[in-house]
Order: C-alpha cells, then structure tokens, then sequence
C-alpha cells in the first residue's frame, strides 16, 4: 500500500510565460494529472500572469483556475500600492479573503520596486496583522550581480524586512544548496521565516534542516510544472525523519500557515502496473532492481563543508548507506578534491572508498594535463594499479576543450582500455563532444547533466544520434519536468543514464525524478542500471 500522508504543493507556477520551451509544461489541467501520477493531493498555485504581466490582471485568471479542482488552492501576487496599480494594504486582504485566500506572494526584483519597509511596509504590517503568509523567491546573494535570476529578493532586504516585521510569516522558495550559508543565519535569526526545498537539494538537507531549525519550518513544495513533482516528494518519502515530522512537511505545516480551511480529497487506490513507481509511493528500496549511479562524487572522512559548499554526509560511508534507502547497489565516484584542485591528494580518497566498499564504489580517475609530468605513470598508477575504469575530464576547472590535444594522451590510454568517460558541460560542447566521440570509437562519453533543460538535452541529443558511443546521464538541480521522457523518445532508453552528484546534492530527488517519471518499467531499468552495467562490463584495463 502507498503510504498515508497527505501532500500538499506550497510552490507551484501555472499559465503561460515568455520566454517558454515549447516542451514545457504549463497547464492546471496537466498540474492535476501529475499531482495524480505522484500521489500529492493539493496545491497552492499561483499564476504566471499576475508575475509577468499584471498582478490585479493575473489574480482574476487564478480565480478562474481554482474552479477547476477542490486540489487547488490560491496564492495571490501582490505589489505595494503607491503608485495606484494595486489596492491599498486593507482592500488587499479583504479581497484576499472573499476568495478564502491567505497566501500572498511578492516579486519585487521582476516588479521593479525596493523590497524595503519604507515602500512595503505598509503592505506587510497588514499582513502580519492578519496573520497573511508571505511566499517570496529568493538566491544566495547578498549583493546585486549577474548571478541573482531577477525573480528573487536578495537575503539582506529579507532579514531587514523579517527584522522589522518579526511575527510575519514568509515561506522562502527557490533557495539554492549552494545557498546555505546564507539562509542559515537567516533561519536561526527569525523564528517565521519557513523553507521549501524544491531547489534547496543538499545533501541530507531535509534532514540536516529539520534538526537545526525544526520540523515545523521545512515544507514540502515541487516548483511544478518547471520541475519534476515525483523528485520532491521522493525527498519526503526516503528520507530518515520520523512519521510524525514528514506529516508536518507534507502537509501539515502548509496547512497551518495557509490557514487552510479543508484538506484535498483523497485519490482512489489504483493498481499501479509499474514496479518501480509503486515502490518510490512507498518510500522503498528497489530491491531486485539494478541501480547504478554513473556520476557521483566524494569528500574526505568527517568533512562538513568543501570550498563554496556546505555538504555534509559525503564520505564513504554516508553516501553508501545514504544509497540503501533507495536501493542503489553501486556508484561510479570521482573526487570532489580531484576534480576540483588537487588529482594527486583527491584520486586517492576514490581508491579508499573502492577498498572499503568492494563492487560498491567505481572510480573516475581525475587529471589535469597542465599538472601532469607523466602520463604513462598517472595510467599505470590509477587504471592499473587500483582499477579505475572512468575518465572524469572536467572543463570548469581546466578550461581545456575536450577536443584539445591536451586530453590526447588520455583519451588515447582510455580507448585501449574501453574506458568511460564523464563530461561535464562546456561552451562548445556538440563540436568537443563529435570530435572525441568520433575520434575515440571504444571510450563510452556520458554527458553529464543532460537533463538539466529541454535546451541542454538537444544538444546532448544532437552529439548521441550521431555517435553510439555516446551516452546522457541526467542530473541536475532543475530535475526537468518530462526531460527524462523526452530523451527516451529521441534517442532511447538504452542511451539514457541515471546519474545524481552527490554528494553536491542529496541522491533522493534525483532517484525520484526518474522514479516518477513516465516511462515503462522496462525504459526505467535500463536506465537506472543496466546500461550503465554493460559500460562497466566493457572496460579492460591492461
């Protein structure tokens, strides 16, 4: 039986937006069949209108939507209103409440206006008056720059704004893992202040969060239709809190702030014919199905936090019994330290965690040409020596092309040995990926992060129909909403990989992304596992 709880949405977008993919989804009509598919009972929705073109304009479009469905529940966008486009504070939540609306949302960066207490406060103290929850967006960046999308408020005005108004309640969404260094003092500091972990995907974070600031204060939210629904309801379902705490998560705590006045009808049961999907509704390992993790990563013992990165939990031992709650029987790592900085001070953690955990841990050898001396040495040291069948070239780092002849001498080595190699993203990536691809007929190239966008995955499309060789593992933070389905159609599930980062971000959402997703069980098999076990089986290091 799928278990009990119920689930409530407290971060979802609909209605049509620009710029849009033309495979994205925007819909109510499709929000409601997935929220089915997933088992999540509720949503609170707001419209895209009300943020891209006019609040008033949009809100009336919500009203429509909510019609719809007894699953949906409204989150009203709202401006300050001094220059005369929106009410005054005291008709705004009396209109709030003729819809039996208690949620409101702000963007103030795309609206063009200071998130400041001389032009919101009015606005706001109404709200904490009226015990109105406040949604808002917001990054990691205390400053203006080019990194901060222009949807989000920046963490400063935040903290002055939950300063001045400390009984305001705010749900902080779209918050980054990268970002928690910044959100955590901001959490410690104001009680109110609440998260959704939809982007939010550290590792452990669900449980790591729930222990410094409380159960009561994470909820559970998808950012649907960008992002697949089935990946943050896996983060609820496997992680290791108790019953009592995912209730509050799910729904609870949504439930409570919103002032919701009902709770979203339960779905009839359904046999559900997939294997995989009806163990990821109850929170089970897919035991007796092979799930192999083609792109992993790995920290030294004990560390708590890595350069720009607070990431616990990822040493050996924490990612291997991380990786017993879903099921996955094996993980192809590099190191974070290797990959980053150092190859000679981070291989070494790969080849501890490969004696530790036998046929668990697979390694990608990480070098940088410009620190190598000897080639022929490195080879016989990481291939040979302690058997690492993956190549992780990593351009970031490097800013060599793959294509360059930088890379020869190893790719040369890789394709004696049938190796595989990982490849992460560059400016040019269809040209360096052809290249190799073409060039080194016997090397598996998986592209990394294929998934991340329906723009991403074209291009990784494009390079895999021309070449057998070539392979798209699917991880990424944005955990695409039916990307995973439309790379089956391009190119077919045997070319598709599973992949999650971890440690850089926790495994779960992206187990569930792929759990959930609409392929046959058969597609999924493949690609959680078997593919990636015949690329393992090539390899013949000599």
């Amino acid at each position: 039986m799928p278990n009990d709880r119920t689930y409530i949405d407290s971060f979802v977008m609909i209605g049509k937006k620009g710029p849009k993919d033309v495979e994205t989804q925007y819909e109510a009509e499709v929000l409601l069949e997935e929220m089915e598919w997933c088992g999540i009972h509720g949503a609170l929705i707001a419209h895209s209108t009300a943020k891209e073109y006019d609040p008033m304009y949009g809100n009336r479009m919500l009203v429509r939507e909510l019609h719809k469905s007894p699953r949906l529940f409204g989150v009203w966008t709202v401006m300050p209103h001094h220059t005369h486009e929106f009410p005054v504070p005291k008709d705004v939540v009396k209109e709030m409440a003729d819809h039996g609306i208690h949620v409101a949302k702000m963007h103030p960066r795309a609206h063009r206006y200071p998130f400041s207490v001389d032009f919101c406060g009015d606005l706001l103290r109404e709200f904490e008056r009226n015990e109105i929850l406040l949604m808002v967006e917001g990054g990691y960046c205390y400053n203006l720059d080019i990194f901060e999308p222009s949807n989000q408020v920046l963490l400063a005005d935040l903290d002055a704004m939950l300063t001045r108004f400390p009984n305001l309640r705010v749900l902080l969404q779209g918050s980054r893992w990268e970002s928690t260094r910044y959100t955590n003092p901001l959490m410690r500091k104001h009680k109110n202040l609440h998260l959704e972990l939809s982007c939010h995907q550290g590792n452990h974070a669900i449980e790591v969060f729930s222990g410094w600031y409380g159960a009561d204060r994470i909820l559970f939210g998808t950012h649907a239709l960008e992002k697949s629904p089935g990946a943050a309801k896996s983060f609820v379902d496997y992680c290791t809190l108790n019953d009592d705490e995912k209730r509050k998560i799910a729904s609870g705590n949504i439930t409570r702030l919103a002032r919701l006045d009902r709770q979203p009808p339960a779905y009839p049961e359904k046999k559900i014919s997939d294997p995989i999907l009806a163990l990821a509704k109850e929170g089970k390992p897919l035991n007796g199905v092979l799930v192999i993790d083609a792109h992993a990563h790995i920290t030294h013992d004990n560390t708590e936090g890595v350069g720009f990165l607070h990431i616990p939990y990822g040493d050996a031992k924490s990612m291997y019994d991380r990786a017993q709650l879903m099921g996955i029987d094996a993980m192809c790592i590099s190191g974070f330290l290797a990959v980053w900085t150092d190859y000679e001070e981070g291989n070494p953690i790969v080849v501890d965690a490969m004696k530790s955990f036998p046929n668990f841990y697979h390694g990608y050898a990480a070098l940088q040409p410009q620190y190598v001396k000897d080639w022929k040495k490195e080879f016989k040291t990481w291939h040979v020596r302690h058997k690492m069948g993956g190549l992780k070239p990593y351009y970031p780092r490097t800013f060599i092309p793959y294509n360059d002849k930088a890379w020869a001498p190893w790719f040369e080595y890789g394709n004696r040995i049938r190796a595989y190699a990982l490849i992460h993203p560059s400016p040019n990536l269809v040209k360096e990926t052809s290249d190799i691809a073409r060039k080194y007929k016997n090397i598996s190239f998986i592209l990394a992060h294929s998934g991340a966008s329906f723009a991403d995955a074209r291009l990784a499309i494009e390079v895999a129909k021309k070449y057998p060789n070539v392979f798209l593992e699917i991880t990424l933070t944005a955990v695409t909403y039916r990307v995973i389905e439309f790379m089956v159609k391009h190119v077919g599930a045997g070319r598709v990989l599973f992949g999650t980062d971890q440690p850089m971000r926790d495994p779960i959402p992206q187990f569930g992304w792929m759990a959930y997703s609409h392929c046959s069980y058969e597609e999924k098999k493949k690609m959680f596992g078997l593919n990636m076990q015949k690329i393992l089986k090539r390899v013949r290091i000599r």
